[in-house]
């Protein structure tokens, strides 16, 4: 856009500049939802119908896990706790019984510190609060918590990894002994 007289040329060069900044950092407020939104939308649900999602499969996997939250409840006897753990534990398995084929139990180590991890990035908004607001992230308090979202992610990825190895694992025990 050319100068007028009124206004130098540098504001219109440096105004676009920060329009630009500001583009990169969208959220989810002011994310486009076209057809590329479109297409990845049907593309999840395609793959979550795959893992049983809708079926009787992920209601089996459910129940599953409400029983052994009932158990464990019922080992309280009567005595007031926390069921966040609890809830966010078996949440979490059901999740993990999707994807890996198998439930871990509640007195495994690593899941239970894996849970404590997830419950703590949801005990937190701020992750909704800098979808929302992108430019907060530059804030100092905001940089702790991106500093600790990337060890919480290091954390998840492996977790995840080394589950995945277990599950090939099985999976290669379990077809050499079939073809053997």
């Amino acid at each position: 856009m050319p100068a007028s007289n009124n206004v130098p040329s540098v504001y219109y060069y440096t105004h676009s500049k920060f329009r630009k900044l500001l583009l990169l950092f969208q959220g989810i407020v002011n994310a486009h939802y076209d057809s590329e939104f479109r297409s990845h939308h049907q593309l999840c649900l395609s793959i979550l119908k795959k893992f049983g999602f809708g079926k009787r499969v992920m209601e089996t996997r459910i129940l599953v896990e409400v029983e052994e939250m009932i158990n464990k409840v019922r080992e309280e006897q009567g005595r007031p706790f926390d069921v966040t753990q609890l809830s966010t534990s078996c949440v979490t398995n059901v999740i993990m019984n999707m994807l890996f084929g198998y439930r871990f139990g509640h007195s495994d180590e690593a899941f239970q510190q894996f849970v404590s991890e997830v419950h703590e990035v949801f005990a937190t908004n701020s992750n909704m609060t800098l979808q929302i607001f992108p430019l907060l992230r530059f804030l100092p308090q905001y940089k702790k918590l991106i500093a600790r979202y990337v060890i919480m992610r290091r954390i998840f990825t492996c977790f995840i990894d080394s589950n995945i190895a277990t599950s090939i694992e099985v999976c290669m025990f379990i077809f050499r002994a079939i073809c053997c």
